[in-house]
């Protein structure tokens, strides 16, 4: 007796893989080369942080909309180009009449000309030998282009976009884009490219500016005689942000939003002029600052805080000697 052994339990290990079984990433996976009138569309998923070229192209629709580590596109002409959060630097060289939307940590262009770009950049683009370059704030959406700022590290209320900086200084180099262009004046929505991974309907809910908020930047001085406001996010709150900027009134414009890391001194000196004990308390940690103004801007910024869930999310300026202070600290 005592001979029958339990079957040997079968193992549930995944076989070993061995380096030099895995498929190499092949190069040309992650570049658009020698294209013309083309739609490319690179969904999410498929370069995971890789660096991606685009380069020699001609009148073509490109989407690259998946986390990049850094991206280069050069010799294109004609083409309308989306390039979705890459955690490093987009260069764009030796381009001319390209419409593009990027975002990036760092942007530099060389010898470009008549490009016009939306842009969410977190420091200042670089121009150099460059003509013709029009610039506005980034708009665009998808589904997973939130998370996707979010992989590459980039805080969507940190945008530089328009604090342009010229190597190469001279009367007609860049412009701004008008404040009201959209995404659709530069690209078409992905929606509109038969089998892409992006639905009309899906894109029909959300705005194009419902994951990084339009403002106005350095153009300030165009507001230069109106009413302003300052808002308060609280640090948990910070994804209500979308949310509540929608609520503002549309004769209201975003001058710039910033994420603030506050300490308790830092608290006390920006909300001196705050009454309610409930905001001041929770406002220690990572929060974002933000400057709206246009007509009603108090009455608007303090509705819409009100309609996004009141002081537990956000503080608004109760007067307008409260914003001039809150604003300039």
């Amino acid at each position: 007796g005592g001979g029958n052994k339990p079957p040997a339990a079968k193992s549930d290990k995944p076989k070993e893989e061995f380096s030099w079984n895995k498929k190499k990433p092949d190069p040309k996976d992650f570049m658009f080369s020698n294209l013309k009138n083309q739609v490319c569309i690179k969904p999410p998923g498929t370069i995971n942080g890789q660096m991606f070229i685009v380069e020699d192209c001609e009148d073509c629709d490109i989407y690259v909309c998946d986390n990049t580590a850094q991206v280069q596109v050069d010799y294109c002409k004609r083409c309308r180009i989306f390039i979705a959060p890459s955690e490093s630097s987009i260069f764009i060289r030796n381009c001319e009449d390209c419409k593009c939307v990027f975002a990036c940590q760092q942007l530099r262009t060389r010898e470009c000309k008549d490009c016009d770009f939306l842009l969410y950049v977190s420091t200042a683009p670089v121009i150099e030998e460059s003509k013709n370059m029009r610039f506005g704030c980034f708009r665009f959406f998808y589904f997973s282009l939130a998370a996707q700022f979010e992989a590459a590290k980039l805080s969507v209320f940190d945008n530089k976009w328009s604090e342009i900086y010229d190597f190469t200084p001279g009367a007609g180099n860049w412009s701004f884009l008008p404040l009201n262009t959209k995404s659709a004046d530069l690209i078409k929505p992905l929606s509109a490219h038969p089998g892409s991974f992006s639905t009309a309907e899906e894109e029909a809910m959300h705005s194009d500016d419902s994951v990084v908020p339009v403002t106005a930047g350095l153009r300030k001085g165009d507001f230069a005689g109106q009413e302003r406001s300052f808002i308060l996010i609280l640090p948990s709150k910070l994804s209500e942000g979308p949310s509540l900027f929608s609520k503002l009134p549309p004769s209201c414009t975003l001058i710039q939003t910033k994420q603030l890391a506050l300490d308790a001194a830092k608290v006390k000196t920006l909300l001196e002029k705050c009454s309610d004990s409930a905001v001041s308390g929770a406002a220690k940690g990572m929060c974002v600052g933000v400057e709206v103004a246009g007509e009603g801007a108090l009455a608007g910024a303090l509705a819409a805080v009100e309609a996004a869930g009141g002081n537990g999310v956000a503080y608004a300026s109760a007067t307008k000697e409260a914003a001039a202070y809150e604003v300039n600290v």
